[in-house]
Formats: structure tokens, sequence, C-alpha cells
């Protein structure tokens, strides 16, 4: 039997030899040495974990296991192709995937249970109102105030949108309505986000406030909407209420000081050509007081009429005197009566005619007959150029006065114009519910703009390393 056996024994390499090729025997010298590389290492594992029981003998157990090998069908191509097996390598973590839940997903989850546990809602109180005046435009007449438009009403809705967002507005409500803003958004009902601090300095508060109004402005219309975003429907509705409180007072005011100053301009102006024409006519009083003579004008005429009179009686003397002398001796009493009168006419012709052209002002014979019956008298040119320089300044001093009664006059008139009105066309109402906050929008908002975060991070921190020495 063992003769009948041998022979197959030693066909069956023959047969495999015949039809494997030389990259066949090279995989199988490969295989033979990786498998006993192998084999000598588990044989030394196995003898290292197993222990030495000196009572048990391996040599009964060989004719056992020589049994089974003989069972088994000995293929020796696919035990030639087969590679061994490769111990795993162990799994290293997924840290890209846990990043990502860290720096996306986490963010993500948390915002969203926010909004969905503590996030307190939002009330929205929207109320539109606009500044209105009645001035008027040259341009009225011509029908192009369409084409420019009101300026100065513009102006005044803008001044009133800032002033709502402005830090100013915190202490005038305070002081004018008695409603504190710093306390209505640090109720304890509201969120830890969104609460402020009660006693937080208005300068920091501002911001804050600016975030909870929002005021726009239409320049088509000149209308201002406003909106006010409080925690409560009543909260909301009284902040309104308040902010329109104020702004209609700072509109009154402005329209006030508009008017003021326009009354105010023309009343100085009136007020200086009143004094300036009560002092130009003292002077013309103190003049007339002095010289005693209410007209130069009629002055001088007088003074001419008196020089002609004396001329005519010196002339008329002088000749009674020639006649008198012709018929009678120089020495008759008549004729020395005749001389010694047209002596004091001629004294009388040369007092009056310095008189007129101021020669004797200053001279002593001429303090025997003034005007004014004092020592000393003005002379007459000199009084006339006086007089008529305050009569000119004084007609100035009029025309000035009456130009500024009637400035007063269209001052008055333009203040009218100026007149400024808060018209309130959409009311405020009390919210009946909760438009913000946003949470499904915002949890979105947040998934997104974390996970652009991760990617850039990602992305920059592969590019680092990928490029690493």
């Amino acid at each position: 039997m063992k003769d009948e056996k041998a022979p197959l024994v030693a066909e069956t390499p023959t047969h495999v030899a015949d039809n494997t090729s030389s990259l066949l025997e090279i995989a199988k010298q490969r295989a033979r040495q990786r498998a006993t590389e192998q084999k000598v290492v588990k044989i030394k594992q196995g003898a290292a974990k197993r222990p030495v029981n000196p009572a048990i003998d391996d040599d009964e157990n060989l004719g056992s296991r020589a049994e089974i090998r003989a069972r088994k069908p000995a293929d020796l191509v696919s035990s030639v192709l087969t590679l061994p097996a490769i111990p795993k390598q162990k799994r290293q973590l997924p840290w890209p995937i846990i990043s990502f839940l860290l720096a996306a997903v986490l963010p993500t989850i948390l915002t969203g249970l926010y909004y969905l546990f503590l996030a307190s809602p939002q009330y929205v109180v929207e109320t539109q109102f606009s500044v209105r005046g009645s001035n008027s435009s040259s341009l009225n007449a011509l029908g192009l105030t369409a084409l420019v438009g009101n300026s100065a009403q513009s102006g005044d809705s803008y001044v009133v949108a800032d002033y709502i967002q402005s830090s100013q507005i915190l202490p005038d409500i305070r002081e004018q309505t008695g409603v504190d803003i710093r306390t209505v958004y640090s109720r304890p009902s509201i969120d830890f986000l969104y609460r402020e601090n009660e006693s937080r300095p208005l300068d920091e508060f501002r911001d804050y406030w600016r975030d909870m109004v929002n005021v726009s402005y239409n320049s088509t219309t000149g209308n201002v909407t406003m909106r006010v975003f409080a925690f409560s429907p009543s909260d909301a509705k009284k902040v309104a209420d308040a902010v329109l409180t104020v702004s209609e007072n700072l509109v009154n005011t402005l329209s006030e000081k508009s008017r003021r100053q326009f009354v105010e301009v023309a009343n100085q102006q009136v007020a200086r050509s009143e004094e300036r024409l009560r002092n130009i006519r003292g002077q013309i009083t103190d003049l007339r007081i002095s010289e005693q003579a209410v007209d130069p004008t009629a002055v001088a005429t007088m003074e001419a009429t008196i020089i002609s009179s004396l001329e005519q009686e010196l002339a008329s003397l002088r000749t009674r005197y020639k006649a008198l002398v012709d018929s009678v001796s120089k020495d008759a009493p008549s004729a020395r009566v005749i001389e010694r009168q047209i002596v004091a006419l001629e004294e009388q012709l040369i007092e009056q005619k310095k008189r007129i052209s101021g020669d004797g002002a200053n001279d002593d014979s001429s303090n025997k007959t003034t005007r004014s019956g004092l020592d000393a008298g003005r002379a007459l040119p000199e009084m006339i150029d006086r007089f008529t320089e305050l009569s000119v300044e004084q007609e100035f001093a009029v025309k000035a006065y009456t130009t500024s009664l009637a400035a007063l006059e269209a001052a008055m008139q333009e203040a009218q114009k100026q007149e400024r009105y808060f018209a309130v066309y959409v009311q405020p109402r009390e919210p009946e519910i909760a438009l913000y906050p946003l949470g499904a929008i915002n949890t979105l908002i947040m998934l997104a703009a974390a996970s652009c975060l991760w990617l850039i991070g990602y992305f920059a921190f592969r590019s680092v390393k990928d490029h690493a020495i």
C-alpha cells in the first residue's frame, strides 16, 4: 500500500511544476519566507504567553496533529497564492469630523437651544411721522417747489431722525416723561444676552439703544419711520410714546427758536436805528437851544433882512447928511446927530456882516449882540453847516428807521411761516405677538457661518501640514 501511494505523491509536484511559471516560483518563495517568519514570530509569542507545565508532554499530541493534517486536502496552489494575514494597524481618530462637530455642530446646537429655551420674545412697535411747516419759497409763484423740494422741512426731519438715535434723547425722555430707558431694558425677565445693566453709563448704553430703535427717512415723501424693539408689549408702546413726545418737544423748540431768531434780529436792527435817530434829534435840539434858533434858514434870512434894512437906513442918512451939509455948516447940531447915526449904523452893519461871514466870531466887539444872549455866539455859517449836517443825518436815520420797521414786520410774517408741526400719521399701538427673534433662521445662519469658518481653518491647517518640511 505504501508503494502505491508513493507515486501519487511524486506526481503531484511534477504536475504543479509543469503548470506554473517562473513568476509563480518567485511568489512561492516570498510567500514561504513570509510564512516562515510569521510562524517563528507566533511560536515565540505563544511560548511567551503559554504557561510552562512539565506534567504535560507535547509528544503525545503529535499523532493527533498529524492525523488532522492528513485529513485536509493539500492545495499547494491556493496555499502559495494566498498571502499571509497581516496584522491590522490601530484605527486613528477622525480628527476632521471631530473638529467639525466641535467648531460647527456644537455652536449650532447651543444656538438652537438658546433660541428654543432661553431667548426672550421681542415685540416691535412701528410708527410713522413727519415734520411739516407753512414756510413758502419765492419759487411757489413759479410753481417750481416740486423741483427743488422743501429743504427746511427735510433738514428738520433729518434732525429728528438723528436725535432719536443720539444719547441726548435718553436723559430728555427721563426728564420730560419720567421713563428711564435703562430700567426698561434691564428687567429680570429679559434673557442674559439682551439684558442691560441699569447703572451702565449713557455713553455705553447708546450703542444698545441704537440696536433697539430703527429710524429710516424717506427722502421722497419726507416721512420718518421708526421701529422700537422691547421685550414686552407694554414696554414697546411706552418707549415709542416717550420717543414721540420728546421728538415733538424738540420740533416745537426748534420752531420757537427759529421764530425768535427772525424777530430778534429785526428788533435789534430797529433798536439800533431808533437809537441813532434819537441821538441825532438830541443833537439838533441842543443846537437849537444853544443858538436859540429853531430854523437856521430863517436866522440867515433874518440876518440878511437886518443887513438890508441897515444899508437902506444908512443910505438914507447919508443922503440927508449930504443935503444938510450943503445947506448948513457941518458943525450944526442936526448935522452932528446925523453924523453920529451914520457912524453907529456903519458899525452895526460891519458887525452884522462879520456875524454872517464868521470873521468876528472870536472878536470882543461881537459880544455886544448875540442871538443867545450869552457872552459868545456861534458864527452863522458854522451854525448853518452844523444844522445842515444834522439834518442830513436825521434824514438818513429816519429812512433807516423806517426800513428797519418794515424789516421787522416782514420778519414777523416770516416767523409765522417758519412754524413747524410734528405730525404723527401712524400712531403706535401695543403689539399682539412677538415677531422676533427668528430662531430657526439665526440657527441656520450660525451653522453656515461656523461651517465656513471651519472650512477656512481646515484648509489652512492642511495647507500648512502639506508644506511642512
